[in-house]
């Protein structure tokens, strides 16, 4: 008898929560989306940071640390991914599971305001850079970068709200967009490698600062932090793993390809200029690096290297930020409104929210 009460409220119930058939990702899909989030603004930016606090020794050792310490939370991630494969939407799951329910709610909450002002800077850098070619937009602080980051905002919202699937491959195809531009700087500056440049920025370079090897890494580690940010994509979209194996591959697999390309972009930048050049030029650094080395072009080229690349960033956090209020919603942690979805199985509440949010800031 309480099994056919089950059976009549059930449709009723599947309108507020989520449905069990939902749309699934695979391997290739996941490591993207650890791609997607970690390639957004902070690689492009690289060479300027590390060639004004080292030179080439101390940029290894920095690399180093960060990535042996970085590996070890994508080892976490893995092993928890597979040891505890019911846990949905990653930071906050796991947060919630080991600490009780009011940590997981302040993991969710702050998870998802810091992907908001994440999502809000996104847009500044995309008119800021835009602002190079067209002065109407600024510093990405005018009306006018205002205005067209709002359209650009709700256009992602709308696309989101199509389906989460579809969102997956538009970020599919955006992540192997931005990552060519990149591979395409490592080529050249490759080809272009000065071996006595990169000796004379081996310990130092000339006039720059003398500063001990600890200074020197300590200098780097914020950026090397920033810059990983986003490591945790495929175990916040457990839910939509193929095989729940997938998720802690694909977040192996996204770590040691964007760790490859950051390394490569910071010490071969030492192979093509002084230290002292590197550290004065504008931001972001790779487009005047390679603008050094090959002319104006690589500075336009790059630019729309970075526009791409953080429309993708911002396509990713805009899913990952509604994913974690999602699955909270689903254990009372945030409102129960917050578990809704669309007949396209996306939350669209949240993706309204997160849109809301970004656009408002």
């Amino acid at each position: 008898m309480e099994r056919r009460e089950v059976l009549v409220d059930a449709p009723a119930a599947a309108t507020v929560m989520p449905s069990e058939q939902t749309q699934k990702f695979s391997l290739f899909a996941l490591t993207m989306m650890v791609v997607g989030s970690m390639v957004g603004a902070g690689i492009w930016s690289l060479p300027r940071p590390f060639a004004t606090a080292t030179g080439v020794f101390g940029a290894i050792v920095a690399w180093l640390i960060a990535a042996g310490g970085m590996y070890t939370l994508a080892h976490v991630f893995q092993a928890l991914a597979e040891r505890k494969p019911d846990l949905d939407a990653g930071v906050y799951a796991y947060a919630k599971a080991g600490f009780g329910d009011y940590l997981g709610f302040l993991s969710a909450l702050g998870y998802f305001f810091s992907a908001c002002l994440g999502n809000t800077f996104y847009w500044v850098l995309i008119k800021s850079t835009l602002g190079a070619f067209f002065p109407i937009f600024g510093n990405g602080d005018t009306l006018a970068a205002v205005v067209i980051s709002s359209i650009g905002i709700w256009a992602f919202h709308f696309t989101v709200l199509r389906g989460v699937q579809q969102a997956a491959t538009i970020n599919k195809i955006v992540t192997v967009a931005k990552v060519t531009p990149i591979i395409l700087f490592i080529l050249i500056l490759a080809v272009s490698f000065k071996g006595h440049l990169f000796a004379a920025n081996f310990w130092g370079g000339e006039g720059m600062p003398a500063a001990s090897l600890f200074e020197q890494v300590r200098g780097t580690m914020l950026v090397t932090t920033f810059v990983f940010i986003g490591i945790e994509g495929a175990s916040v979209y457990s839910r939509y793993a193929q095989k729940r194996s997938d998720v802690g591959v694909a977040t192996i697999f996204g770590f040691i390809g964007v760790t490859a390309l950051m390394v490569l972009v910071t010490l071969l930048s030492y192979a093509v200029l002084p230290r002292v050049e590197i550290a004065g030029l504008q931001q972001p650094s790779m487009a005047t690096v390679l603008e050094a080395v090959v002319g104006h072009w690589g500075l336009v080229f790059i630019s729309l290297g970075v526009i791409v690349s953080v429309l993708g960033a911002y396509l990713a956090w805009q899913m990952i930020a509604a994913e974690v209020l999602f699955n909270a919603a689903k254990t009372d942690d945030m409102p129960r409104i917050f578990a809704t979805e669309n007949q396209n199985k996306v939350p669209a509440a949240l993706c309204g929210s997160a849109t809301a949010s970004s656009s408002s800031l």
